[in-house]
C-alpha cells in the first residue's frame, strides 16, 4: 500500500488519467475525410511510422499534416486534418484537478506526457479551475520537446535528472502497462490507470490518511 509520507513526488500522464481521449473518434475522422487508418501505426499506446516522429518532435506540425493528406483526397484541407486529429481529446474532470491541486500542498508535481504539439495546443490551456497545465505541475514533460517516449527507459531517467528527484520518493501514474513496467525498472513506484477515474479515491484516501 502506497504511503504518501514517503513520497516526495509524484509523476502524472496526461491522456485517460487527466484528460479523457477517445482514439476511435479520430480514426472514424480520418476514415471519412479519406485516410485509411492502420493501427499498426497509431494505438492508445504507442505509435509507429510518422506518428511517432511526430510524438517524439523528429518532424514538425507542418511535416506531419503535410505526410496526412498526402494519403487522402487532394480535396481535404490543412485544418480538417488538424481538427480530425484534435478530435480524441475530450474533456478534463474537475474532481481529477481538485485532487491534483490537495497533491500540491505537500508533494512536487510534474506531468510526462507522450503527446504532440497540435494536442498540447488544443488542450495545454483548458484546465478547470486553474487555466493551464503549467499552472498545475511544478514542471510539464512532453515526448515531443523531450525528443524521446515512454516506454523507453530514457525519458524517465532524463525527468529524474532534470527536476532533480530520487526515484524511490516518486510516485507515477499512467494508463499503459508498458509504460509502468519501465518506470518500476528504474525504481519508481507505479499505478496502473485503467480508467481515467480510477486513481482519484485511492489518491484522496490516502491524502486523508
Amino acid at each position: 500500500m502506497t504511503n504518501l509520507r514517503d513520497k516526495k513526488n509524484i509523476i502524472f500522464d496526461l491522456g485517460n488519467v487527466l484528460i479523457d481521449i477517445n482514439l476511435d473518434i479520430t480514426f472514424q475522422r480520418l476514415k471519412k475525410l479519406g485516410f485509411a487508418t492502420n493501427e499498426d501505426f497509431l494505438n492508445t499506446f504507442h505509435q509507429t511510422g510518422f506518428f511517432k516522429e511526430y510524438e517524439e518532435g523528429i518532424i514538425s506540425t507542418e511535416e506531419f499534416v503535410t505526410l496526412m493528406l498526402q494519403k487522402m483526397p487532394k480535396h481535404v484541407l490543412y485544418k480538417q486534418v488538424v481538427d480530425a486529429w484534435n478530435a480524441l481529446l475530450l474533456d478534463y474532470k474537475a474532481e481529477r484537478i481538485e485532487t491534483i491541486l490537495k497533491l500540491k500542498k505537500t508533494h512536487k508535481l510534474f506531468l510526462l506526457s507522450n503527446t504532440n504539439e497540435l494536442h498540447i495546443q488544443k488542450c495545454a490551456d483548458t484546465v478547470p479551475l486553474v487555466g493551464s497545465l503549467d499552472k498545475l505541475f511544478d514542471k510539464v514533460y512532453y515526448s515531443h520537446i523531450m525528443n524521446m517516449s515512454k516506454p523507453n527507459e530514457n525519458i524517465f531517467a532524463a525527468l529524474l535528472s532534470d527536476a532533480g528527484i530520487v526515484a524511490s520518493e516518486t510516485l507515477f501514474l499512467d494508463d499503459s502497462p508498458a509504460n509502468v513496467a519501465a518506470a518500476q525498472k528504474l525504481g519508481i513506484e507505479s499505478w496502473l490507470v485503467e480508467y481515467p477515474d480510477q486513481w482519484v479515491p485511492k489518491m484522496n484516501a490516502l491524502i486523508e490518511e
